[in-house]
């Protein structure tokens, strides 16, 4: 039932999450490659120190490529204190969390460490298998 899922239940693993002295070149691959719209940031012990998307390296890539300047970081332009949640997190307060807040990713966080993402797509996902096995017990 959707009421017990959790978000470890459904949250994805982070390969290779992005680090604060990356080039913006290599984290735009990295997000590319990972098919997210943003990866989390952290630091030696993958504690969430950011959150880079998208939209944050889209201004950034235009001047750095018309200029050809590679000098722009992750840490320059990423979002310093990013919303994280637990893997024991209810997936409906979640999904209630996502419909007031902007995110659309959410880094996992469990003991002060990145153990994974999870996505708005996922919730949404999730929340309509539910309503529709709903409609097959009625």
């Amino acid at each position: 039932m959707l009421h017990q899922k959790q978000v470890r239940d459904l949250m994805l693993p982070v390969a290779h999450p992005l680090t604060a002295d990356m080039a913006l070149s290599e984290a735009v691959e990295l997000i590319l490659v990972s098919g997210q719209l943003g990866l989390p940031v952290v630091d030696g012990r993958r504690a969430v120190v950011g959150f880079l998307s998208e939209h944050d390296c889209l201004r950034y890539l235009v001047s750095s490529s018309y200029y050809c300047d590679s000098r722009i970081q992750v840490k320059d332009i990423m979002h310093a204190e990013p919303l994280c949640v637990s893997p024991g997190d209810s997936v409906i307060d979640l999904a209630q969390q996502m419909s007031q807040a902007k995110p659309k990713n959410y880094p996992v966080v469990e003991q002060g460490r990145l153990v994974g993402m999870i996505t708005r797509r996922q919730v949404m996902t999730e929340l309509n298998r539910t309503l529709r096995d709903c409609k097959v017990a009625i």
